[in-house]
């Protein structure tokens, strides 16, 4: 048995009552096994909420007397009242760190999850868990917790870090090591070698450091980079380009569009509407008479701490005009893009009313005609999500007649099932990295999903995404959903609400 588990026989004894003049943790404890996989998610909110040494005996007590998993992952979440208190944080952070490889895996990876909640106590388990979790969500949670306080790691564990074959791991240790070189000119020559590496994951790091520093080639530098082979950097370039808020930007971005292909066109105009507050569409002349009447004076302006620019209202201009497919009358300009489709038993209801097809008959004949229209060079991979997430390959797919087909045999025998598993979905979506656009469809929130907090799958999203760069573009069936319209915001995408 592991030393942790042993945690409630080494702490002192249960206090008889709590010093506040609420219930004991004894008494709490005794309600709990009385209740056993009924106990509601309060009782463990109550006992963390003491801050004690013997709360904490007495959670760790009640968890081994409660056998359903949602309820352990429950007691889990509680463990963040513990964040501070001197030693029992530290036990609290081990607790969570030795069932991080709990059965079933829902158990582990929401250990993992609730560790960060206790930082800095748990530092050091996630350094370990980042790099060995052996899921790859357990690691991309610990790496997580790692980023969101600017991976403080010493040198020893960044060499360990660097010998990761884990793309995302590797990414965040060059971002680290690199701004650790105090010297600008050695920093900058670091981040000119990355910018001619072989190495994607090496140019990817170095476009990003680019946006960020303060020369007068790094607009040019940036600029080539729109036309990097590797998908992941010519979005990043785009990504570093309009984080810079600057005029030599916008006129980068101008300039590119007379070479881009429709998906980056589309993709550079919507950030030129970022940077200039202009909707001017998607063809290049439009946007070069602006430039040429206005360019010599325009500012761009500037963002207050905290801020983020805001996405294109609407539809707008750049949802204008003839594309060769669309999905619930969205335009699709991407040529990398994943269908990700709500089949949950909810999806049985009227799209209005009584009458009339079922949302989910409506949401296959969009499909269809999506997977349909779509032309070579596209590629595509269709997910559906219920009480799991499937994906029909895997990876991106070629849009040619015969992978096309095969498609929409598979959209026809779509199967519904009890739950709405978003966060597998967008797992599933991401898998392959070359995605650059998800179009996820639903009619619901994440129940019974792996991770059911809105706001922490947008927070997972944004991890993963610091590699990627990929739109989800969200349309909520029914009603007008907040969550989702805040991840189409924050990754670029489009939000539309549908029938």
């Amino acid at each position: 048995m592991h030393a942790l588990l042993l945690l409630p026989l080494l702490l002192p004894a249960l206090a008889p009552s709590d010093p506040q003049g609420g219930r004991s943790p004894e008494e709490i404890l005794k309600e709990i096994r009385s209740s056993g996989s009924d106990s509601p998610p309060a009782l463990f909110e109550e006992l963390a909420k003491q801050r004690s040494a013997e709360a904490l005996e007495a959670l760790i007590e009640g968890l081994q007397a409660v056998a359903k998993p949602d309820k352990v992952c429950a007691g889990f979440k509680a463990f963040r009242h513990f964040q501070g208190v001197d030693g029992v944080a530290d036990d609290a952070a081990r607790y969570l760190a030795e069932r991080a490889d709990s059965k079933p895996p829902k158990l582990g990876l929401h250990a993992v999850w609730n560790l960060g909640s206790l930082w800095p106590a748990g530092r050091d388990e996630l350094v370990e868990l980042a790099l060995d979790h052996p899921t790859p969500d357990g690691r991309s949670f610990a790496l997580m917790h790692l980023v969101e306080h600017e991976l403080p790691l010493t040198d020893k564990e960044l060499g360990r870090f660097a010998r990761s074959k884990d793309d995302a791991v590797r990414y965040e240790v060059l971002l680290a090591s690199t701004g650790r070189i105090e010297d600008p000119e050695r920093r900058a020559r670091a981040i000119e070698k990355g910018l001619g590496s072989r190495d994607a994951i090496e140019r990817l790091a170095a476009v990003e450091l680019l946006g960020a520093l303060e020369h007068p080639g790094r607009f040019e530098r940036l600029a080539e980079r729109l036309g990097d082979e590797d998908p992941r950097v010519r979005r990043k370039a785009l990504h570093s380009l309009e984080r810079t808020r600057s005029r030599e930007a916008v006129e980068r971005l101008i300039v590119r569009l007379d070479v881009a292909g429709e998906s980056e066109r589309f993709r550079l105009s919507r950030t030129l509407v970022r940077l200039t507050g202009r909707d001017l569409g998607r063809e290049p002349g439009r946007w070069q008479r602006w430039w040429a009447a206005e360019g010599a004076t325009f500012e761009v302006g500037a963002l207050g701490d905290g801020d983020e620019a805001a996405p294109p209202a609407g539809p707008g201009v750049n949802d204008e005009g003839s594309t060769r497919s669309d999905f619930y009358g969205l335009p699709i300009h991407a040529e990398r893009l994943v269908f990700a489709i709500d089949a949950s038993d909810s999806m049985k209801k009227a799209a209005k009313g009584d009458d009339g097809p079922s949302r989910i008959e409506i949401a296959k004949q969009q499909l269809l005609g999506a997977i349909e229209r779509l032309e070579e060079p596209a590629s595509f991979d269709v997910v559906h999500f219920g009480a799991s997430a499937w994906s029909w390959k895997g990876e991106l797919t070629p849009a040619s007649e015969r992978n096309k087909k095969a498609a929409l045999k598979h959209v026809r025998y779509l199967d519904l099932s009890w739950g709405t598993e978003v966060y597998g979905a967008l797992r599933e979506a991401f898998r392959d990295p070359r995605a650059d656009t998800v179009l996820l469809l639903t009619d619901g929130d994440p129940q019974l999903s792996l991770m059911q907090d809105r706001a922490a799958v947008q927070r997972i999203v944004a991890q993963w995404n610091r590699t990627r760069h990929t739109a989800i573009d969200c349309l909520s069936i029914g009603a007008e959903r907040a969550w989702l319209r805040k991840l189409a915001d924050q990754t670029g995408g489009r939000y539309k609400t549908v029938d």
